[in-house]
């Protein structure tokens, strides 16, 4: 839930290249979590730093809260759209298991668990991306964990926000307010 942008607004460190935007591989590699073991995921987060995304919940809570950001939508509509994108960003063999874990169906959505999974885990930092089409967002993200360089953050979002503009969510037009 646009967790890529949130992180290259905070370090310069996880974007590769801006012209295409490319993202530092070793930054991104723990989305796969379930691939590895606490050990390995110990060994991941000490060499990074900066923040994480609550992608493997558990672990997370065995962090320190200071470097943990959940990533939260209190729009119904852009929730929905968000756990959509989830199935058309990722290849079926590398999501197949969260079908099968959540127990999804027609009843019991991927939106429906993320709705659930908010609810029920509450992190210190909460960022909610119902405001990530705003122009002020990286003051937003400011205000929650704090941006080394603010510049570069408005500078990451204004380049993300110009590629995602005029986005269809569902059956809402979001514009960024330029």
């Amino acid at each position: 839930m646009c967790g890529d942008i949130v992180l290259a607004m905070l370090d310069k460190n996880y974007v590769r290249s801006i012209y295409p935007k490319l993202l530092n591989r070793d930054r991104y590699v723990m989305k796969k979590f379930y691939n590895f073991s606490h050990a390995e995921k110990i060994q991941y987060f000490k060499k990074m730093s900066g923040h994480t995304l609550t992608h493997d919940t558990d672990f997370c809570h065995t962090l320190p809260v200071d470097n943990v950001i959940q990533i939260h939508c209190s729009d119904n509509a852009i929730l929905e759209k968000l756990a959509d994108r989830f199935w058309t960003k990722n290849e079926s063999h590398a999501v197949d298991h969260v079908r099968k874990d959540l127990k999804l169906s027609e009843q019991y959505t991927l939106a429906d668990d993320f709705r659930a999974w908010q609810q029920h885990h509450v992190f210190e930092h909460r960022l909610d991306v119902a405001q990530i089409y705003k122009k002020d967002f990286p003051d937003y993200l400011h205000s929650i964990v704090g941006v080394k360089d603010i510049e570069w953050a408005r500078t990451m979002h204004e380049l993300w926000s110009i590629k995602n503009s005029n986005t269809i969510i569902g059956k809402y037009m979001l514009y960024y307010d330029h």
